[in-house]
């Protein structure tokens, strides 16, 4: 299997993650190549429609030899502190079943492999606002991570980061950073934490961090951001109104980098920085050149990638998730 350390494709759009000191060996955990796929790992898609920024691959670079390997429906790669995991399903069925399934499955192989602390998921899941009431698909998907996670003891404040998006194909696709030292959960005190969210968002409240925080081998600390949207308590705000929806997220990240900040006792996590990056999920691909120069506004140098993806609720018309290090 060819390493990562070959070179990429597009360089212009190619930004570097970096897990790793300078100087030290470097390769990579996960190559995500925005707009394309491959069948080997790890450099991967996320299935979505890449629309658009100067953000057109993330290279996760790790600071000592990575090691490879792969199941039935996962591979994963990882090196003395960290693992990366990749899981699919071609058929997805039931949200509640699979998932469940899915997240067993994942928090035993990370424990199995000396990797127990989950500190950054991706879900991207098919039709997720598909059902009504509480068989919507997102609600299920709920359910079934809720569950494993129950069983786990992984619940509340023991959960990490995450995104959930919803794909225009039949396929769920679950990424996940894991590692031997735990990370640090980090809420947002402009907004309810996930898990005590009221019965009127489903049977079975979200369960993620507003952020996580991991100290690297050199001593920096990468905040992992989970997807940020226009939510302020646990009410979207601005339903309709993509441009207000997006000012919104970018003052619930505003308040979630300075309570990172002071939480993680690290001054350069209050704004983004150079080693700082985004991807940007908007539902309807015509709001992207708008919500791009929007972004642009509030943060000039800030690598952002665009996709055309659904958001977990059908009244949120965008969401930003990053990576910060300082």
């Amino acid at each position: 299997m060819p390493q990562a350390s070959q070179p990429l494709p597009d360089p212009e759009g190619h930004h570097v993650l970096k897990l790793a000191a300078s100087g030290s060996v470097q390769q990579s955990l996960a190559n995500f190549v925005f707009g394309a796929a491959s069948a080997v790992w790890p450099t991967t898609g996320i299935g979505l429609e890449w629309l658009g920024g100067d953000l057109r691959c993330e290279q996760w670079v790790a600071d000592s030899p990575v090691r490879f390997g792969h199941g039935e429906r996962w591979h994963w790669s990882r090196n003395d502190d960290l693992l990366m995991v990749a899981m699919q399903a071609e058929d997805f069925g039931d949200p509640a079943e699979t998932t469940a399934r899915f997240y067993r499955e994942l928090i035993a192989t990370v424990r199995s492999a000396g990797y127990p602390h989950l500190l950054r998921i991706w879900n991207y899941l098919p039709d997720i606002n598909g059902g009504s009431g509480d068989n919507e698909r997102y609600r299920r998907f709920c359910i079934g991570r809720g569950q494993a996670l129950a069983e786990a003891g992984l619940e509340d404040q023991r959960m990490c980061a995450a995104t959930a998006i919803g794909t225009l194909d039949d396929r769920f696709r679950l990424f996940a950073l894991a590692g031997r030292s735990p990370g640090q959960s980090v809420e947002n005190p402009r907004q309810v934490s996930s898990w005590d969210y009221p019965p009127a968002y489903g049977p079975r409240s979200p369960a993620f961090a507003r952020a996580t925080g991991m100290t690297l081998p050199d001593g920096r600390v990468a905040l992992l951001v989970s997807g940020t949207a226009s939510v302020v308590g646990h009410a979207t705000a601005h339903p309709g109104d993509v441009l207000a929806q997006t000012d919104e997220a970018v003052s619930n990240l505003a308040a979630l980098l300075q309570e990172a900040a002071d939480d993680l006792e690290r001054a350069g996590l209050a704004s983004f920085g150079s080693e700082s990056a985004a991807r940007v999920y908007v539902r309807h691909a015509e709001h992207w050149p708008v919500v791009y120069e929007r972004l642009r506004e509030h943060w000039p140098g800030l690598p952002l990638a665009g996709f055309h993806g659904d958001i977990c609720r059908r009244d949120l018309l965008m969401e930003i998730e990053a990576w910060h290090c300082a």
